[in-house]
């Protein structure tokens, strides 16, 4: 949930539900406000129409919202799509914010407050975002919604030292990219004659393997159970979760592994995205509580194999433990914030025992990792 508001007054406008010809002011906006640019883009307006419209899971009362102008000028919108939880079997209807933004704040300065109020007064059971930077953050601190310390935490593990310090210059200044080679060149050189640094555990208790993303969906079907509050995933929603997801083109290529015990059945599972001399980016994890550590080791020493200078991800409350003890890097990126009326569904989020971020929460969203060429 991210994007630039104001504070102050705005008069003669309205928030209004998201139709579906609204979708070209937005995918404007979108492209305006998030990508710097002025080209509209019919990928992204057809992701749009699939996130907030075509959604296995749509609910024609949990809508996304626009901010109208008096003119009829589309200059504000939050996306909301519903999801489906359960907790402990008792079903729950959810909503998840994602992609607050608004044009011009200074000249519509409560564009964003208003977005926010109409997102925490729909009919949902739970409100959920995962991606709120830090304005949208306090507007919803300022509704009465804390952010969720342990959900909000992102991770960073370097894994090729030299590497990773190119890529970071990067992103600052583009033609640190002529350094790529010389990075490669003195990470050999730190290992060389030395044992890989990372490897699986000789000693683990399960075995991991590449799959499918359909193994790696009927893994999370098995997986999910673990958490007292999770989705309600069937075959076929799984399978379009996952099918969105994989599309991250800026993120690179993914891979989903899954551990398996003795007997075949699936103990631990993740994805990730590798970039051959970048930073990939962790999709999902989860794994039985005795089998993180397994799990870490197996993500790391992949990642390694793959070429990849370092992972990140989002630090989910049953990962921090493991990725504390592998030196792994922790930080704010952005914020996991939930709200309900009734406070005792938000207990196994404040317990760290939900399973509602990744694909079981935004991460799965193409307007997260694509470039809608």
């Amino acid at each position: 949930m991210t994007g630039k508001i104001g504070t102050g007054k705005t008069e003669a406008a309205t928030v209004r539900d998201f139709e579906r010809n609204d979708i070209e002011a937005v995918a404007r906006l979108f492209q305006k406000t998030f990508r710097g640019s002025k080209t509209q883009s019919p990928a992204l307006m057809a992701h749009l129409a699939d996130v907030f419209f075509d959604h296995p899971w749509n609910e024609p009362d949990i809508r996304s919202k626009v901010f109208v102008e008096a003119n009829g000028a589309i200059t504000g919108f939050v996306g909301i799509f519903s999801s489906r939880l359960e907790l402990e079997g008792r079903p729950l209807r959810a909503a998840f914010a994602s992609s607050l933004m608004v044009e011009n704040p200074k000249e519509n300065p409560l564009a964003g407050a208003r977005l926010v109020r109409a997102f925490l007064n729909g009919p949902q059971d739970i409100s959920l975002t995962e991606t709120a930077n830090q304005t949208a953050m306090n507007l919803l601190q300022k509704s009465g919604n804390p952010l969720d310390p342990a959900y909000s935490l992102n991770w960073l593990r370097v894994l090729r030292p030299a590497s990773t310090a190119v890529q970071l210059a990067e992103r600052r200044v583009g033609a640190a990219r002529i350094l790529r080679p010389f990075g490669r060149v003195a990470d050999r050189l730190m290992y060389f004659g030395r044992k890989v640094p990372f490897s699986s555990g000789e000693n683990s208790k399960i075995k991991f393997k590449d799959v499918t993303p359909d193994v790696f969906g009927n893994a999370l079907l098995s997986l999910k159970d673990l958490y007292p509050l999770r989705p309600r995933w069937d075959e076929a929603s799984i399978r379009w979760f996952i099918e969105q997801a994989e599309q991250k083109r800026n993120f690179g290529y993914p891979e989903w592994r899954v551990g398996y015990s003795a007997d075949n059945r699936p103990l631990a599972a993740y994805a990730y995205f590798t970039n051959p001399g970048g930073i990939g980016w962790v999709l999902q994890a989860l794994s039985t509580p005795a089998l993180t550590g397994d799990l870490v080791d197996d993500l790391f020493a992949h990642a390694y194999e793959m070429g990849t200078a370092a992972l990140r991800g989002a630090a989910h409350p049953w990962l921090i433990p493991a990725l504390m003890t592998r030196r792994s890097f922790f930080h704010s990126r952005s914020f996991y914030v939930a709200a309900a009326r009734d406070k005792s569904l938000l207990e196994p989020i404040r317990s760290g025992q939900a399973l509602v971020s990744g694909i079981a929460g935004e991460g799965w969203m193409r307007l997260i990792g694509d470039r809608f060429d």
